[in-house]
């Protein structure tokens, strides 16, 4: 019998994590590594986020965030319950050419957790990433599933973390309910990793993705390919 805590209401969306603006300068702050800092003098600027993923560890869920920028910013790592109303929990804050961040949520909440990354520039000019979904559970087999794009493939990724050897059956099917894709992968214990290859030139228009780990315990969201 499928146990189908994983149902999630909300709508993710496959699309580039990337926005135009203004660049300015911002005092530094966060956990950041590397590199070469940028000069203020560029009048057109871009942040990238290269990527942004999450992990659960212990009773927190561990997220590490990489940017691609020739301007200063602020990020904001804000999460959500319903992934329409989000609270803030962290911020990053930098001028660097690539940078990487890690933040750890110590309170995560009950089972869904949406975050997202809000890109502020020093005008007050804002921008949003994409969503990324963190679901948790506490079966036998299954301690996470996260969901989000690639930021440079534009595939939809799913990590999954194990406490033991699982299968995993991953499927996208249309607003009709046809099958567009599947995959079947045999998952080791702990954090794996996997691309849907192709999925990123998938048609636009309304899908629903299944992630079914030993055929007991399944996440089920819709998605918008934009």
């Amino acid at each position: 019998m499928k146990s189908i805590i994983g149902t999630i209401s909300a709508i993710a969306l496959i699309s580039v994590w990337a926005v135009a603006t203004p660049c300015a300068s911002f005092a530094g702050e966060g956990r950041e590594k590397k590199t070469n800092t940028v000069s203020a003098e560029d009048s057109v600027a871009a942040v990238e986020i290269v990527s942004f993923t999450g992990q659960s560890t212990a009773n927190r869920i561990d997220l590490a965030c990489k940017v691609k920028s020739n301007c200063c910013y602020n990020i904001i790592v804000e999460r959500s319950r319903n992934g329409k109303r989000f609270n803030p929990i962290g911020v990053f804050s930098d001028n660097k050419i690539l940078a990487e961040y890690t933040l750890s949520d110590e309170s995560p909440l009950r089972n869904t957790n949406f975050y997202r990354l809000k890109i502020i520039d020093s005008r007050g000019n804002i921008s949003y990433s994409k969503l990324m979904v963190v679901q948790l559970y506490d079966t036998e087999t299954l301690s996470m599933v996260s969901v989000t794009p690639n930021t440079l493939l534009n595939n939809l990724h799913i990590n999954v973390q194990l406490k033991n050897r699982a299968v995993i059956v991953m499927k996208i099917t249309d607003e009709k309910g046809r099958e567009i894709f599947k995959k079947k992968k045999t998952g080791d214990e702990g954090f794996n990793s996997f691309e849907l290859e192709g999925t990123g030139n998938m048609k636009p228009g309304n899908y629903s993705l299944e992630v079914l780990v030993n055929s007991s315990d399944l996440l089920s969201m819709p998605l918008i390919k934009s």
